[in-house]
């Protein structure tokens, strides 16, 4: 059975796939292979991968809250847009749970032009922060690692003091984009990029699961980003707040965080 990938791409179906993620994403073996068989049963030829995933995302969560957020992670931070100052909110929140003091959308004078910086973080060197979103899997490429490179060289210029510039970005970077940013010493953050560094792995890591994996509208993503509220854990550490912002819906999403946070 063929599936249709974003690009217009056919490849074959594979059970295999699926289960391998989910095991790593912490299902048993016998689940994922059970989770597989159902989607294979579900789909049909020619089905597009997103509908796949959210077949598959469906079955899960019938097994693991939590399995299914790391499971949908990727999609999940497709949802921090459209409005790329979602994404910044989020990238700060990352940060501090790194030990970096953040503040978002400063505007600072350089040499040229006065810039508008989407994220300063400092801990033991201090770093311009470009966040870069997609709300498609698209890759990140040479424009806009150039562009971030010459706003760091006019500001730095001006006799601001930045150790380096940091992009962040939703989706992946192209190689072009890497093999700059290595040449000219820039930090990325990506999907899957750096190795073992990656913002998936920055997540994982410290088990920090966005709001966005949950059953949240728009308008509800919109309110709970604006009052700093990046994380499910965020949710379960305030929840008389969640409720004000929320209203009625609230203990439904409070009980879904509990469910995603705990394991269960």
């Amino acid at each position: 059975m063929l599936v249709r990938k974003r690009d217009g791409r056919l490849e074959e179906f594979s059970k295999d796939k699926i289960a391998g993620t989910l095991i790593r994403a912490g299902l048993s073996r016998e689940k994922a292979e059970a989770v597989a068989e159902e989607v294979e049963r579900k789909i049909y030829d020619g089905i597009e991968t997103e509908k796949v995933l959210q077949i598959a995302l469906e079955i899960v969560g019938k097994y693991s809250k939590r399995v299914s957020a790391v499971y949908g992670l990727k999609s999940s931070l497709l949802r921090l847009g459209p409005a790329g100052y979602r994404f910044e909110k989020f990238v700060s929140s990352l940060l501090r749970e790194f030990g970096y003091r953040t503040v978002t959308n400063q505007l600072i004078e350089g040499k040229c032009a006065l810039h508008e910086i989407d994220v300063i973080a400092e801990k033991d060197e201090r770093f311009l922060v470009e966040c870069k979103f997609h709300n498609t899997p698209i890759y990140t490429g040479l424009k806009e690692v150039l562009y971030s490179y010459a706003r760091f060289v006019d500001i730095t210029e001006s006799g601001k003091e930045f150790d380096g510039m940091w992009i962040f970005t939703n989706t992946k970077f192209s190689s072009e984009a890497v093999k700059y940013a290595n040449c000219r010493g820039l930090l990325l953050t990506g999907w899957r990029y750096p190795e073992k560094g990656g913002i998936e792995f920055m997540l994982e890591s410290k088990k920090l699961y966005p709001i966005t994996v949950l059953s949240l509208k728009d308008f509800e993503i919109e309110l709970l980003l604006k009052e700093g509220f990046a994380f499910c854990k965020d949710l379960l550490s305030k929840p008389n707040k969640v409720r004000e912002i929320i209203g009625k819906r609230a203990e439904i999403l409070l009980e879904e965080a509990r469910m995603v946070q705990e394991g269960t």
